[in-house]
């Protein structure tokens, strides 16, 4: 039986077996880079967490990284601080800080923290603790141009630089001045808060400070159309003899329906609610009332017998930047009536057409637009018109001397003793009406402007008339022009 013939094997080409041969050293190679590159990156990860945690726990690592800081800093910015006690992964403790910025002073005897590391991965600082002791910050004055608010930019911003949340902050002592003059005196602050870009919570906020003390909670989140939910209370200093301000505010809603109400006693009750509907141009009421406002309490002053209450009546309404004005406010015999009176606010004008009062048994209106589209050299002209004011005044009069006795003394002693004696005839104090009728106008720049007006007194029957012509600026006031003419005679200047 005859056996197959076996196939014979081609031969391979020297060129493909080369080429093989060239891509299996390749994937070796390959293969030893990527074990040699996990095993670099394994290493350095391992020494990057060493270097971390070294950086974060050790005494030596606080200190590399705290200079790196203050080196960090812009060149308007200085830190510094007497001693440091504790790991940057806390507690730390620093003693004897100062930072400046600018012209912004902060310095505190200590500072004590307490952070959590995690969130600085995403760029929030956490901390569980901050306390804060004998603090004091300094800041500038604003170097901002004068400017009327704007619908919604009046409210504020949140935009901090690193977003911080903390759990319990604790300060005692914090004084916060303006260009040397004290704004407040912190004794005790007590919280929690959470601040982040476009939104602010305050945990149950407590502060006793010179100024009163005061309670917030809640939560205001711009960047939600201005979402807010804020429950505030205060009670104001009062000085001796007086008793003290309580005034609570709430405040719910956001740009499409605001209400925010005040309550509280001053020392009488006092009630404000304000009311807003509409995002763009809302459509907005405002209400207050006070039965008995003490202006003692906002000036601290202390108690006097002449003291009299505030009581007023007040309300306003409009849409946008057009108000509709009108209430009464009383104190003592004083009393002031705003009669139907129309302001309107839009692009930094301010056009009053017109603000009428009834004020002295007369009226006084203001009419005229102030432009603050240049806000270091402000734009207005204003005419202001006063019918029938009336000042009570007061004339002492002495009258004539009792008529001659019938019956004279006998003697020189008696009439000498008689006249000594005798008692002296009662001044008498009568009032006397002084009316009032003026017309004034005002018009310029705050650089360069001009003020003429005429005004006519009347006084027991008798009349005098007041003539002005003056020019000034943002320093000074020249007249130009200055007369008045009266049943006596006539005065220029």
């Amino acid at each position: 039986m005859s056996q197959p013939t076996p196939v014979s094997e081609t031969p391979k080409d020297p060129r493909e077996a080369r080429i093989a041969e060239l891509r299996a050293r390749r994937f070796a190679r390959m293969r030893w880079l990527a074990i040699r590159a996990g095993i670099l990156s394994v290493a350095i990860a391992l020494a990057a967490g060493v270097f971390l945690y070294w950086l974060l726990t050790s005494i030596g690592g606080r200190d590399l990284l705290l200079a790196q800081i203050v080196s960090r800093l812009p060149e308007n910015a200085t830190l510094s601080w007497r001693s440091v006690e504790g790991p940057l992964s806390g507690p730390l403790t620093m003693n004897g800080v100062r930072f400046t910025y600018d012209r912004m002073v902060f310095t505190a005897d200590r500072v004590h923290l307490d952070p959590a590391l995690r969130p600085l991965f995403r760029k929030r600082l956490r901390l569980d603790a901050l306390q804060i002791a004998n603090a004091k910050l300094e800041i500038p004055k604003s170097d901002e141009p004068f400017e009327l608010p704007r619908w919604p930019e009046v409210l504020p911003e949140i935009a901090p630089p690193l977003e911080l949340q903390a759990d319990d902050v604790r300060v005692d002592g914090f004084l916060l001045t303006q260009a040397g003059e004290k704004l407040i005196d912190v004794r005790t602050l007590r919280g929690g808060l959470d601040a982040r870009q476009g939104e602010l919570h305050v945990e149950h906020l407590f502060v006793d400070s010179d100024r009163g003390r005061f309670n917030v909670h809640g939560d205001y989140v711009p960047r939600d159309d201005y979402r807010t939910d804020l429950t505030a209370s205060a009670v104001l200093p009062a000085a001796d003899g007086r008793t003290p301000a309580r005034v609570g505010l709430v405040a719910r809603g956001d740009l499409s329906r605001m209400n925010v109400a005040i309550a509280g006693h001053v020392p009488q009750p006092l009630r404000a609610s304000l009311t807003l509907h509409g995002r763009d141009e809302p459509k907005w009421r405002l209400d207050a009332d006070a039965e008995g406002l003490d202006i003692g309490l906002l000036t601290g002053a202390e108690a006097s017998e002449d003291d009299r209450p505030l009581v007023f009546s007040f309300s306003a309404d409009g849409m946008g930047g057009a108000a509709d004005l009108r209430g009464e406010f009383r104190q003592g015999d004083l009393v002031a009536t705003v009669l139907p009176s129309k302001v309107r606010l839009e692009n930094q004008v301010l056009d009053v057409q017109p603000l009428a009062l009834r004020i002295f048994d007369g009226n006084a209106t203001l009419r005229g637009t102030a432009d603050f589209t240049d806000a270091e050299n402000a734009k207005f002209r204003f005419a202001a018109n006063v019918r029938g004011l009336t000042f009570g005044g007061e004339t002492t009069t002495t009258p004539a001397p009792a008529p001659a006795l019938t019956n004279p003394p006998a003697s020189v002693s008696a009439r000498k003793l008689q006249k000594v004696t005798a008692p002296a005839p009662a001044a008498q104090t009568e009032a006397v009406a002084i009316g009032v009728d003026a017309d004034l106008g005002f018009a310029g720049t705050m650089k360069a402007w001009a003020a003429i007006g005429n005004a006519t007194l009347r006084r027991d029957g008798t009349e005098a008339t007041v003539t002005f012509d003056g020019r000034g600026n943002d320093e000074r006031m020249t007249l130009k022009t200055l007369q008045a003419r009266m049943p006596t005679g006539t005065l220029d200047g």
